[in-house]
């Protein structure tokens, strides 16, 4: 456990069995980052805008809100991509590992400053998408600018089931790049790719605090707010 950060999640059916999970779920959080030689703990769980019932049990505890994520949605027909000048979009597979370890590569520094951002080394990145039934490196896009690894979109089939659409997992464009329309144009490509492939939309989630206008680019290729969850955070010492 390299991050003194744990995402928590509680869900029961009566108070009382959530009162009990409420309490496992914290000390388990304390003793992981102790095991681990932390100073403290941050605790995070995600709270539905309108489940007042949780949002109460949070703060009672201590909690307080940190930031909101937003689910958006575009559905198709999407607009065409757009182009920028100079910048050429290349399509992951499952056996192109330098695409991936390049796309690793943005993604850690284009996150770097995001809420609840926690380093992963390549292995780690790679694994946790193997080990997803969703994941789909077919869906790996990476823009370079002049030639240069410039941007990265994720996208994974985690919303096939319920919504029939696609999902982009993370879109990051290094900050020397940031402001040339590269986010933009992944999107549009990402668009194109699940309409292509029979979906009937694309689905995101956006961090309202990030430190990069995101929301508004998301807004501005076409998507729409269709759920807001906010996260709340507790930060406890563990000695």
């Amino acid at each position: 456990m390299d991050s003194d950060n744990v995402e928590l999640d509680v869900r029961a059916r009566t108070p009382q069995a959530g009162a009990l999970l409420w309490d496992a779920v914290t000390e388990r959080a304390r003793r992981l980052a102790s095991e681990a030689g932390h100073a403290q703990v941050r605790m995070d769980i995600a709270v539905h805008e309108r489940d007042a019932a949780m949002r109460a049990a949070a703060s009672e505890r201590g909690f307080a809100p940190a930031t909101s994520f937003h689910r958006m949605r575009i559905d198709f027909p999407a607009p065409a991509p757009v182009s920028v000048p100079g910048t050429t979009v290349e399509t992951g597979s499952p056996h192109d590992e330098e695409l991936k370890r390049t796309a690793h590569g943005i993604q850690q520094e284009g996150f770097a400053q995001h809420f609840g951002f926690v380093p992963r080394t390549f292995e780690e990145w790679a694994e946790a998408m193997e080990r997803s039934s969703a994941g789909d490196w077919n869906q790996l896009l990476v823009a370079r600018a002049g030639g240069e690894p410039a941007a990265m979109l994720l996208g994974t089939n985690h919303f096939v089931e319920d919504d029939d659409c696609g999902y982009v997992r993370s879109l990051a464009v290094l900050p020397r790049f940031r402001g040339r329309g590269l986010g933009k144009l992944l999107l549009g490509h990402a668009f194109a790719a699940d309409e292509r492939r029979g979906r009937v939309g694309t689905i995101l989630h956006v961090d309202s605090n990030n430190t990069t206008p995101a929301l508004g680019l998301y807004l501005s290729a076409g998507m729409r707010p269709v759920l807001a969850i906010d996260v709340w955070r507790k930060v406890v010492g563990v000695s």
